[in-house]
């Protein structure tokens, strides 16, 4: 609000100053008004420069119209004219720089009228092919108390030269300009805001979405790149490249750019000039490099490299969105590096699971399979059958140990994933835990990768019904467990224990017959009083 009321002030102070001159022909206010209007149309800047050259010749009956940009050390940065020809704008180069009667402009910014230009002290000629110009007219545009450029006017056409309403006139503009082009550039400010908003927001959510790390920073990478107009965008970490736009370069180049005697360890953005020679990751003509440290702690060094064909004058916008990104970066970092510890500490874990089952399962196996040798040795009258029972027990400790080590190796691409193995395992486990007896398990084909997961929950309740009867009903001396995975998948559970009585109750059987039936399988028991039991339940792979 206090901005739009010192732009009133300045519109009125020189209305002011072109009713005091004498003006007072309607039809010179009336246009004067719609060039004003028509000034402060749009957002746009690039349009709105172009309209305040076109607007500004019309209304002063100007052949030629130019408005310089004001650059670094005053110098133009951009250059917008109208009346000049395409074909000789080429012709005469490059464009003008600031020099000579337009420099004068940006050092002393007030009205200048010459009715000759060459015999101006300041001039110093025209470029080759450039149109002959003698009278001149221009006026500095100022926003927000600061020299946003000047507007400069040539070849009255309806007089011999610019004349004293003519100033009044294009001061009246020069303040309409300055609104127009204030405006326009807190447009294109909160724009810009947007713009970084919309990619800090979308990128920020990327890894909570399962999104992979280098995605999401190569991502990162290419929107700063589309957002600056950089050349080559880096994410670089330690001594690793995380992003970038294209190939990745050579990081002990990176590093020397990253952190030269710690500066990028405060947090702040670093700009500087390198030679393209010395570092070949400076592609296609960059030779400025901003340098947008991460917040990773001061042991790691970390930054945004961004890359640019010449200096980059960065907005506070750019600065921030800069900033932002950097953030969302950081972020993006920790926590891949969170998950990264969930996965080690779920690998110690089933490590740790595994070698428990190796105990369980499998130590006190080995350690019944040397109390039978020793039997043996005590008592050969029955070596052959206690031999072939040794030979039994050492091929399902075989049998157990490579259980184990598949486990242990786990499926590839699937670290986080439950197989079945462990999941029979654990159902193993859990049940034996204070039985007399440990029951041996067996796989035989691809188990974790033929079975899908819709049946690894019957399988489950399959292994637990069957463990539990024969632990507490079948006084057996050994249970034996085969899952194998074929053209179908089945499960046997064998013991060598009493049998299953004909008037026992067999509700718990009668579910896996349920089960069995709605996997479009099959379950069967054989049982014979004192000859063991074995249970077994299959099921189609679909």
């Amino acid at each position: 609000m206090k901005n739009r009321r010192r732009e009133l002030a300045e519109v009125r102070t020189a209305l002011d100053a072109l009713t005091q001159s004498g003006t007072d022909d309607p039809t010179i206010l009336r246009e004067l008004l719609e060039a004003v209007l028509m000034v402060g149309r749009g957002l746009e800047l690039d349009q709105a420069l172009q309209r305040i050259v076109e607007v500004a010749a019309d209304v002063l009956d100007a052949r030629y119209c130019a408005l310089g940009v004001r650059g670094a050390e005053l110098s133009l940065q951009a250059f917008v004219n109208t009346g000049i020809e395409p074909e000789i704008r080429q012709k005469m180069g490059p464009l003008p720089v600031g020099r000579g009667v337009l420099g004068e402009l940006l050092h002393h910014p007030e009205v200048l009228r010459i009715r000759k230009l060459s015999d101006h002290p300041a001039s110093v000629g025209f470029p080759p092919h450039h149109p002959p110009m003698d009278t001149f007219l221009g006026a500095p545009i100022i926003v927000r108390d600061e020299l946003f450029g000047s507007i400069y006017l040539t070849e009255k056409q309806t007089a011999p030269e610019f004349t004293e309403l003519d100033e009044k006139i294009v001061a009246v503009l020069a303040v309409a300009a300055g609104i127009a082009v204030d405006n326009a550039r807190a447009f294109e400010r909160a724009q810009a805001r947007i713009r970084w908003m919309q990619v800090i927001a979308d990128r920020g959510s990327e890894p909570l979405a399962g999104r992979q790390l280098d995605e999401t920073l190569n991502g990162l990478c290419r929107d700063i790149s589309a957002l600056t107009g950089a050349i080559d965008v880096f994410v670089v970490t330690g001594n690793h490249v995380n992003g970038h736009t294209g190939a990745a370069p050579d990081v002990d180049g990176l590093l020397d750019v990253v952190d030269p005697g710690g500066e990028a360890v405060a947090g702040e953005m670093i700009e500087r000039e390198l030679h393209a020679g010395a570092h070949p990751w400076l592609r296609r003509g960059a030779h400025w490099v901003t340098v947008q440290p991460l917040q990773r702690g001061p042991d790691l060094l970390s930054a945004i490299v961004v890359t640019h064909a010449s200096r980059r004058y960065w907005t506070g916008e750019e600065g921030a969105g800069l900033q932002g990104t950097a953030r969302v970066a950081s972020l993006a970092l920790a926590y891949a590096d969170q998950q990264q510890l969930e996965r080690d500490l779920q690998m110690l874990e089933d490590r740790h699971r595994i070698g428990r089952d190796l105990h369980d399962l499998v130590i006190q196996r080995l350690f019944a399979i040397g109390m039978s040798l020793q039997t043996v040795q005590a008592g050969p009258e029955s070596l052959d059958d206690r031999m072939d029972q040794v030979l039994r027990d050492l091929d399902a400790t075989i049998a157990q140990i490579r259980t184990s080590i598949f486990d242990l190796q786990g499926l590839p691409g699937h670290s986080g994933a439950v197989t079945l193995r462990r999941r029979a395992l654990d159902v193993v486990t859990q049940l034996a835990a204070h039985a007399p007896i440990v029951p041996s398990v067996a796989f035989h084909g691809p188990v974790d990768t033929l079975v899908p997961d819709v049946l690894a929950p019957h399988i489950e309740a399959v292994l637990r019904e069957g463990i539990s009867n024969a632990l507490r009903h079948s006084g057996a001396e050994q249970i034996a467990i085969r899952i194998v995975a074929d053209d179908v998948v089945t499960v046997e559970i064998s013991d060598d224990g009493r049998g299953i009585p004909p008037d026992a109750v067999q509700s718990g059987l009668a579910n896996l017959t349920c089960r069995a039936e709605e996997c479009d399988g099959s379950f069967t028991v054989s049982s014979t009083p004192g000859d063991g039991t074995t249970l077994t339940w299959a099921a189609p792979l679909k």
